[in-house]
């Protein structure tokens, strides 16, 4: 029997998430066993903790109990960077010491710039990530940056962003009429207040950055506070859009948002843009607009409107059938484990 560890130390949901992908893809495989190590303070309890398949789940108890305990796995994979700095030398100890037949990195989220992360920081002056066989980096990611861990080469490797799209699926019951929307970069939720009210649509925001100036109507809630009513509050929504500045940088912005609603069927409208045209086709699984104005976002909002019900039915299980297969964390960790171990 083969034991992978996975040490996840960046406390987050998408980690939790990751994880449980990793479980289920690991309960397909014979001959292979899963033992996590993590440093997570809160579990999580709305998304599921998941029992590690024929292997066991435990917290990061220091350095010296995790070199008295660790044994030797047969694959060690790394995701992420600790958040907190009590586990960067058990971090940096696994990453460059530890006994392991091969290690791994994987990247969930992007690399955190010089000064963010202290064990970030640590891994760059001692090249940390030198003797891992592979790692994987976010496809827009800093390619120069990742160098300076020690991962460059061959060695790097790009993934796209993904979802669970098992606990994301669509739920059963009548849809509000509301347009959902969450994040903060780039965004501009004043447009998205104005095209709304235009369309018919009220509007339900989750964010941690000042929305701006919105009718009194407008339902704006704080998301890390949310993040337990974020699948119920998109999966209600009669449309999820993403209302990005025509001037923001990064194309793939949203994409997290938009990739979550379409596993749960929902018809999302999106910034047209070339990242976002690899996975929407305009009025088949979701919708583009051009421009961010109030006018174009509410033109938007009545093609979702003007759906029939059974037209709105088969473009949900468009969407769904895509962020399946080309954004589903159960599917690259599918595949992760069959091409390395």
């Amino acid at each position: 029997m083969k034991r992978l560890l996975l040490v996840n130390f960046a406390e987050c949901p998408e980690n939790l998430h990751f994880e449980r992908a990793l479980a289920r893809a690991v309960a397909r495989r014979r001959g292979l066993a899963l033992d996590v190590l993590h440093d997570f303070d809160y579990h999580y309890d709305f998304i599921g903790v998941p029992a590690p398949p024929r292997g066991r789940r435990r917290r990061c108890a220091g350095l010296a109990a995790l070199q008295k305990d660790l044994g030797r796995p047969d694959a060690l994979l790394l995701l992420d960077f600790p958040k907190r700095a009590r586990c960067a030398t058990s971090w940096l100890w696994l990453a460059r010491q530890a006994p392991a037949a091969e290690k791994f990195f994987v990247a969930n989220h992007l690399i955190p710039m010089p000064g963010h992360n202290f064990t970030a920081d640590l891994a760059r002056k001692y090249r940390a990530l030198a003797g891992v066989k592979a790692g994987c980096m976010l496809e827009f990611d800093d390619k120069e940056l990742w160098r300076e861990m020690g991962l460059s080469g061959a060695r790097l490797l790009r993934r796209g962003y993904a979802s669970d799209c098992e606990y994301y699926k669509p739920l059963a019951g009548p849809a509000g009429n509301y347009a959902f929307s969450a994040g903060s970069a780039g965004r501009d939720y004043a447009a998205l207040a104005a095209g709304a009210r235009r369309a018919g649509f009220g509007i339900k925001i989750f964010t941690d950055s000042g929305p701006g100036r919105l009718p009194a109507a407008a339902e704006v809630l704080p998301l890390a506070r949310n993040l337990h009513n974020l699948r119920e509050a998109a999966g209600r929504a009669r449309a999820v859009v993403i209302p990005v500045k025509d001037a923001h940088v990064n194309e793939a912005a949203g994409n997290s948002i938009a990739f979550l609603s379409m596993a749960l069927g929902r018809p999302v409208l999106v910034k047209r843009t070339p990242y976002m045209e690899r996975f929407i086709q305009d009025g088949v699984n979701g919708f583009l607009y051009d421009s961010l104005t109030p006018e174009d976002l509410a033109a938007g909002l009545r093609r979702i409107a003007a759906l029939t019900p059974a037209k709105l039915k088969k473009l949900g299980a468009a969407a769904r059938r895509t962020a399946l297969a080309k954004a589903s964390l159960d599917r690259f960790c599918a595949e992760f484990l069959k091409e390395r171990l």
